[in-house]
C-alpha cells in the first residue's frame, strides 16, 4: 500500500483501504486487534484534501504499531523476526498474519 505517496487521488484510495484492513481483517486473525467492532469504535471519513490526510496516517499507523506490539507480546520469538538490535535499533516483524 502507498498511503505515504503518490497523487492525492491515489493516496486518498489508500488509505480507504488500509482503514478496511484494519476494521475488517485485523480482527479476524489469530490475535483479533481487539474485541470490540473496530468499524464501530474508529470510525471516519477520510478527507480528500492533503492537509487533512496526515492526521487520518498518524491514527492507521498507530492502530498496526499497536497490533504489531500485540502480537509481539503474545507469540514473541516464535511468531516474529527482529531485525536490527537494542543499541541501533530495531524493528519487529510478524512472520505470520
Amino acid at each position: 500500500m502507498e498511503y505515504k505517496k503518490g497523487r492525492l487521488s491515489d493516496h486518498y484510495l489508500e488509505l480507504i483501504k488500509l482503514y478496511n484492513y484494519i476494521t475488517e481483517i485485523l480482527p479476524s486473525l489469530q490475535l483479533p486487534l481487539c474485541s470490540l467492532h473496530l468499524g464501530d469504535f474508529f470510525v471516519f471519513e477520510i478527507p480528500n484534501t492533503s492537509a487533512s490526510l496526515k492526521e487520518v496516517e498518524d491514527k492507521l499507523d498507530s492502530l498496526i504499531c499497536a497490533y504489531v506490539a500485540a502480537y509481539w507480546w503474545y507469540w514473541g520469538e516464535q511468531r516474529n523476526l527482529v531485525l536490527g538490535d537494542r543499541t541501533t535499533g530495531y524493528i519487529v516483524i510478524p512472520k505470520e498474519i
